[in-house]
């Protein structure tokens, strides 16, 4: 019986660069084959679908894959085509654009093509990437707007469904230039079964079998893990009104750092870090001085 192929999610932060030497780029287009790669680029979150196509597959020529395809969706009955579907089951690298996750979750959920996506990549073999609210939508769950109310008021964000690829974790992108981290507890407060990442723009996660995820790019990934939590009174507070919330654990990952995400724990620190401590046995203990009785 032949070994069960990884499969490999990689949601980035937005804004990355689109060169054939960013990291990021370069290792999905290796995890899907290389020169035997079969790209399919989702441009449907985008307000110039055809612009980021364009962009992507431009980008993805550089790297000399077997062939790329563009799939916009922009009404849900023409997520059924059977061409689309053929197309579907073949790729062995989705890319989601940047744009509205509310698109592409209203306009792929529960269609025929977000069926095929899902066995697609149950199969194996096979990278399903995001950016920005291509990022967002891959979980179960996403965010997909902000009220405006003040930080950490009940009711300060909404969340749907996403197209459920990993569960139990959300995505939130350009997380350190707009300073969302105020919105990643909230989400985390309405379950704390469910994990914060919070990715830098340039930065991405790759994601193997749902369990490690290693750090890419240049920037930092922000996890929020709910699980210690205490005190937790978003569910007694009305609407608008702020809410306790105590022990929430804060995590920074850098490139390179490695993280459990069933365990919740660091699997290896990355290449930066200090020089292993030389602490020589008994350098606590007093030493007598000669002649001292």
């Amino acid at each position: 019986m032949s070994k069960p192929r990884p499969r490999f999610l990689i949601p980035i932060g937005g804004n990355e660069r689109r060169s054939i030497d960013s990291d990021i780029f370069r290792m999905m287009v290796e995890l899907a084959g290389g020169p035997r790669a079969r790209i399919v680029v989702i441009p449907t979150a985008s307000e110039a679908p055809g612009e980021r196509a364009r962009d992507y597959e431009a980008l993805f020529s550089t790297f000399g894959p077997d062939s790329i395809e563009t799939v916009h969706i922009g009404e849900r009955p023409d997520a059924a085509s059977p061409d689309l579907i053929r197309v579907t089951r073949e790729a062995t690298l989705f890319m989601f654009a940047g744009g509205d996750q509310l698109r592409l979750s209203s306009l792929i959920g529960g269609t025929p093509l977000h069926t095929a996506l899902l066995e697609r990549y149950q199969k194996g073999g096979c990278v399903v990437a995001g950016t920005s609210a291509g990022a967002a939508v891959l979980p179960e769950a996403m965010i997909f707007q902000n009220n405006r109310f003040q930080l950490y008021r009940k009711g300060g964000i909404e969340m749907t469904k996403g197209l459920g690829l990993i569960g139990d974790t959300i995505f939130d992108t350009h997380f350190v230039r707009r300073s969302r981290i105020s919105r990643l507890v909230h989400a985390v407060a309405t379950n704390p079964a469910v994990l914060g990442l919070g990715l830098e723009e340039d930065t991405g996660l790759l994601i193997e079998n749902e369990r490690t995820a290693t750090v890419l790019g240049t920037g930092t990934v922000i996890v929020v893990d709910g699980r210690s939590i205490e005190i937790n009174h978003i569910g007694y507070a009305e609407n608008r009104e702020p809410f306790a919330l105590t022990n929430v654990v804060y995590s920074v990952l850098t490139p390179g750092v490695i993280y459990d995400l069933q365990s919740r724990s660091v699997i290896d620190p990355g290449p930066t870090g200090p020089a292993q401590s030389i602490v020589p046995q008994g350098l606590g203990e007093r030493r007598r001085p000669k002649g001292d009785v």
